[in-house]
Protein backbone atom coordinates (compact mmCIF):
# COMPACT_ATOMS: atom_id res chain seq x y z
CA UNK A 1 0.00 0.00 0.00
CA UNK A 2 2.70 2.87 1.02
CA UNK A 3 4.64 1.81 -2.83
CA UNK A 4 0.87 2.78 -4.19
CA UNK A 5 0.70 5.95 -2.38
CA UNK A 6 4.78 6.60 -3.36
CA UNK A 7 3.81 6.19 -6.93
CA UNK A 8 0.39 7.88 -6.98
CA UNK A 9 2.59 11.27 -5.23
CA UNK A 10 5.48 11.08 -7.47
CA UNK A 11 3.06 11.08 -10.14
CA UNK A 12 1.01 13.88 -9.17
CA UNK A 13 4.33 15.62 -8.55
CA UNK A 14 5.61 14.85 -11.87
CA UNK A 15 2.62 15.98 -13.54
CA UNK A 16 2.48 19.45 -11.39
CA UNK A 17 5.90 20.12 -12.65
CA UNK A 18 5.57 19.08 -16.02
CA UNK A 19 2.39 21.54 -16.05
CA UNK A 20 4.49 24.46 -14.26
CA UNK A 21 7.20 23.64 -16.39
CA UNK A 22 4.83 23.95 -19.82
CA UNK A 23 4.16 28.19 -18.89
CA UNK A 24 7.96 28.91 -19.52
CA UNK A 25 7.15 27.67 -23.11
CA UNK A 26 5.90 30.86 -25.28
CA UNK A 27 2.74 30.87 -26.44
CA UNK A 28 1.74 27.80 -24.59
CA UNK A 29 -1.69 28.55 -22.66
CA UNK A 30 -3.31 32.09 -23.32
CA UNK A 31 -3.94 32.61 -19.63
CA UNK A 32 -2.05 31.66 -16.24
CA UNK A 33 -3.24 30.16 -13.63
CA UNK A 34 -2.06 31.69 -10.33
CA UNK A 35 -2.26 29.86 -7.53
CA UNK A 36 -1.55 31.93 -3.94
CA UNK A 37 -1.45 35.00 -5.96
CA UNK A 38 -0.02 38.26 -4.02
CA UNK A 39 -2.92 40.89 -3.15
CA UNK A 40 -1.84 43.13 -4.82
CA UNK A 41 -1.13 41.08 -8.02
CA UNK A 42 -2.68 43.62 -10.56
CA UNK A 43 -0.80 46.65 -8.91
CA UNK A 44 3.10 43.61 -9.49
CA UNK A 45 1.22 42.99 -12.84
CA UNK A 46 -0.09 46.20 -14.38
CA UNK A 47 -0.16 44.50 -17.75
CA UNK A 48 -2.07 41.96 -16.56
CA UNK A 49 -5.85 40.98 -17.68
CA UNK A 50 -7.61 39.42 -14.86
CA UNK A 51 -10.20 36.94 -16.18
CA UNK A 52 -11.16 35.01 -13.04
CA UNK A 53 -10.27 35.17 -9.24
CA UNK A 54 -10.94 33.34 -6.06
CA UNK A 55 -9.74 33.38 -2.87
CA UNK A 56 -6.96 30.95 -3.50
CA UNK A 57 -6.14 31.31 -7.37
CA UNK A 58 -6.34 34.40 -9.99
CA UNK A 59 -6.33 33.63 -13.81
CA UNK A 60 -4.76 36.61 -15.43
CA UNK A 61 -4.14 36.74 -19.76
CA UNK A 62 -1.40 38.84 -21.24
CA UNK A 63 1.33 37.81 -19.41
CA UNK A 64 4.35 34.91 -18.43
CA UNK A 65 4.89 33.33 -15.83
CA UNK A 66 8.41 34.25 -15.47
CA UNK A 67 7.12 37.71 -15.03
CA UNK A 68 4.64 36.78 -12.27
CA UNK A 69 7.77 35.12 -10.65
CA UNK A 70 9.79 37.28 -10.85
CA UNK A 71 7.62 40.32 -9.67
CA UNK A 72 6.44 37.58 -6.62
CA UNK A 73 2.85 37.91 -7.62
CA UNK A 74 2.70 34.27 -6.67
CA UNK A 75 3.23 30.81 -5.45
CA UNK A 76 2.64 28.73 -8.26
CA UNK A 77 1.89 29.44 -12.65
CA UNK A 78 -0.31 26.70 -14.13
CA UNK A 79 -1.79 26.79 -17.76
CA UNK A 80 -5.28 28.09 -17.80
CA UNK A 81 -7.74 28.35 -20.74
CA UNK A 82 -6.04 25.83 -23.27
CA UNK A 83 -8.84 24.54 -25.82
CA UNK A 84 -9.84 21.29 -23.65
CA UNK A 85 -9.69 22.59 -20.32
CA UNK A 86 -12.13 25.02 -20.78
CA UNK A 87 -16.00 24.88 -20.03
CA UNK A 88 -17.66 25.04 -23.52
CA UNK A 89 -19.92 28.01 -24.05
CA UNK A 90 -23.88 27.37 -23.40
CA UNK A 91 -25.71 26.81 -26.27
CA UNK A 92 -28.13 29.60 -27.26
Amino acid sequence: MRRVAAYALALALGWLALMAGGMFIPGAAPSALVIAPAPDLLARLPEARLVHATRLTATVSNVSAAEVYRKGAGLLVLPAGLPLCMIPPEPR
